[in-house]
Parts: C-alpha cells; sequence; structure tokens
C-alpha cells in the first residue's frame, strides 16, 4: 500500500439482522484493497478471522455484480468466478454513486455486513490509517451460531436460573458486555503480516511441535542443547551478527535474563546433559522459547485472548515482563504436555484459560494456576 496516498474512503460497516444495530465507522486509504479491507473490519468489528469471507459488489464498470474474497474450490458452489481480494482495489468499485457492498463473514454461522462508503475525505496527514472513528455494541462472539443463536446466546446471559447461564459466562467471559464497544481496544493489523500468517505454506505448530531425533532427548526442536548453546555464547559476548532473526530474538531474550543466563551455575546447565524434572527445575531453555513465543502472539494478535489477557495485566499495573510471564505461566505446562504426552497442542483449552484468568488479581494467579486441572490434571 503506497503511503502517498491523497484521499481516505469512511465507511459505515453494519452487522445485518441485529437490533440494535452493531455497527463501526472506519476510515481507510483510497489504496486498500479489498483484503485490506476485510482485515480493517475484522479488527474494527471484533472478529478474529477464523472462517472464509467475501463482499459482493457491482462492478460500475460492467454493471455486473461479483463476489471478491479468497478463491476457494470447496465453496465455488454456483461456479461464479471468485476474485482475490488482495487484486481488487476498493477505488474501482466503490464511487459516490456505486457506494455499497454486502461482507459476509463465516460461511457457516453467516454474518452479514452491510458496507457504505459515506465520504471520499482530504488524507488528514496526523492521522493513521486504518482509523475507527466511534461504534455501537459488542461484536457477536465467534462461532456462537450466527443471528439466532446469539439470541439465545443473550437470553441465557440475562438469566443467572437459566440452564446454559453459567456455560455462556464461562464461553463469553464474565466481562462481556454486548452493549459496551470501546473503541480504545480497536488495533489495526498488518493486512501483509495477516495474508502471509493466513496463507503460509509452513507446517502448523501442533505439526512441527514434535522432534523426533534422540538426540535432542524429547525436547522441543528449538531448544536442543548444541542450538541454545551457540547462541548463548553469542549473547553472552554481546555479538548477534550472523545469527538468524529468530534466533537473534533468542539472543536478545536471554541479554534480558542475564542474572539468569550469565553465570556459572547456568553455564553448567546449559552444557551438561541434565534432565529437567518440569516439578522441581525451571529449564532454562524452555524459558527463553515461552518468552519468544507469547512476544510472537501477542505481535501477531494470534490468539486475540493472549492480547487480552495481556492488556487486561498492564491495565492492573503490571509490567510488560511481568505479563509475558503471566501468559508463559499458562503457556508452558501446555507446551510440557505437548512434549511428554506426544498430544497436539490444545489451541482451545489455552485460549479458554486465557478468558477465564484475565480478569484475576495478578499477585494471585500463579497460586491458582497450580491447582487449574486442565494444566496439572489429578494422577489416575
Amino acid at each position: 500500500m503506497s503511503k502517498a496516498f491523497k484521499n481516505v474512503y469512511q465507511f459505515r460497516v453494519t452487522l445485518k439482522d441485529i437490533r440494535p444495530p452493531i455497527w463501526r465507522r472506519i476510515q481507510v486509504s483510497q489504496d486498500f484493497t479489498f483484503w485490506d479491507l476485510h482485515v480493517a473490519i475484522q479488527d474494527a468489528m471484533g472478529w478474529l478471522d477464523y472462517h472464509l469471507h467475501a463482499f459482493h459488489i457491482v462492478n460500475p464498470r460492467t454493471g455486473f455484480k461479483e463476489e471478491i474474497g479468497t478463491p476457494d474450490d470447496d465453496f465455488d458452489w454456483d461456479n461464479d468466478k471468485i476474485h482475490a481480494g488482495w487484486e481488487r482495489k476498493i477505488s474501482r468499485y466503490f464511487t459516490s454513486e456505486n457506494n455499497k457492498a454486502f461482507y459476509t463473514y463465516d460461511f457457516g454461522d453467516d454474518w452479514r455486513h452491510e458496507v457504505k462508503l459515506e465520504k471520499i475525505l482530504p488524507r488528514d496527514k496526523q492521522a493513521k490509517y486504518p482509523l475507527c472513528l466511534t461504534g455501537k455494541r459488542a461484536c457477536p462472539p465467534e462461532d456462537c451460531g450466527g443471528v439466532w443463536g446469539y439470541a439465545d446466546l443473550l437470553e441465557a446471559l440475562k438469566d443467572p436460573e437459566h440452564e446454559e447461564y453459567e456455560a455462556t459466562v464461562e464461553w463469553v467471559g464474565e466481562d462481556f458486555d454486548p452493549e459496551k464497544f470501546e473503541i480504545a481496544k480497536v488495533v489495526f493489523s498488518d493486512p501483509k503480516v495477516r495474508w502471509d500468517y493466513a496463507f503460509s505454506e509452513e507446517d502448523d505448530l501442533t505439526e512441527d511441535v514434535l522432534d523426533e531425533d534422540e538426540e535432542t532427548d524429547g525436547q522441543l526442536r528449538w531448544l536442543s542443547r548444541d542450538h541454545m548453546h551457540k547462541i548463548w555464547q553469542k549473547a553472552k559476548n554481546h555479538d548477534l551478527d550472523g545469527l538468524a532473526p529468530e534466533e537473534r530474538h533468542l539472543g536478545e531474550i536471554m541479554l534480558d535474563h542475564q542474572d539468569e543466563f550469565f553465570n556459572e551455575f547456568e553455564y553448567s546447565d546449559l552444557t551438561s546433559d541434565h534432565v529437567y524434572d518440569p516439578e522441581t527445575d525451571v529449564n532454562p531453555f524452555l524459558h527463553i522459547y515461552i518468552h519468544s513465543a507469547v512476544e510472537n502472539q501477542l505481535a501477531e494478535k494470534e490468539p486475540i485472548e493472549a492480547f487480552q489477557f495481556y492488556n487486561s495485566m498492564r491495565k492492573k499495573k503490571c509490567s510488560h515482563h511481568e505479563a509475558l510471564h503471566l501468559i508463559g505461566a499458562i503457556l508452558a505446562p501446555m507446551i510440557f504436555s505437548v512434549v511428554q504426552q506426544r498430544e497436539p497442542f490444545d489451541l482451545d483449552a489455552y485460549k479458554q484459560l486465557l478468558r477465564k484468568y484475565k480478569k484475576q488479581s495478578p499477585e494471585k494467579i500463579f497460586d491458582r494456576l497450580e491447582k487449574e486441572s486442565k494444566l496439572y490434571p489429578l494422577d489416575s
């Protein structure tokens, strides 16, 4: 996207078939593609971009309606061509006369939005785009069953005696208020980063996380002793040149934890064949990996629950480092489970725990996590 754009497009995005309406007013660059607009709508509304999407809009040059989104043979039911959103500029479609599109997210729940161009304005060079100007009411939770499922959810939340009340509160969180929209919590993602994440050909974490090489003694591939010792030596000499980006990042984390990594005891642990007992030892390998993993989750807002948990802890006066360690306290035992039990990482359980503990007092979280059955199941 060009940084030299002159105009911005102001849209009102309204979720259809819900009253009172759920809506957002956003401003975006005239250079936006439909993929860029999709990401901005997701972030402004509060969706998590877990599902497919499509725009339906008339092409003013032909007079015919087009579908713009993510080409997918599994959803090409009517043989109409689906144009790739990243190949279509919004400026070629939206005009003062052709000012409306419909945006569908999640073809199962079928969340339909009206996207209306309100005006085209000169760019404010002091503003950072995209920009959310205002909005009303909270976004429905993902996968709640569409408009009718959301109506049932709201009905359950109104009545503490409802048979689904406790399960619903546990799912959406105690702080969910359907009438509340907090504009300060809208954070716009980089569309390119989102595209790289969505269409990367790299293996998923759950497929890549296990290392069958016996030389690593069951540790994660990234935590092999020789590999980590090489990074440790470079960091100790304050020389990170020649390291790959992820290796450099791990070296920087070591430098941030010099008291833990740069002393004789830690040196002997890093170079020995010591096997760490998760019940009694703090594994420095796992420590920095967890630290790095959490920072990556926050940077990419994936999962969004980690980002929300972090913000909640910061509002409770936790430092950046303290908030990272609180998330790590949830993530670390789950990683141990992946390594020890050779089971896929339970992303749903991780998200649920982040939602559950984000309202807790920071000083009480560690103690309560020790009693959390999802992390430390009782021996059978």
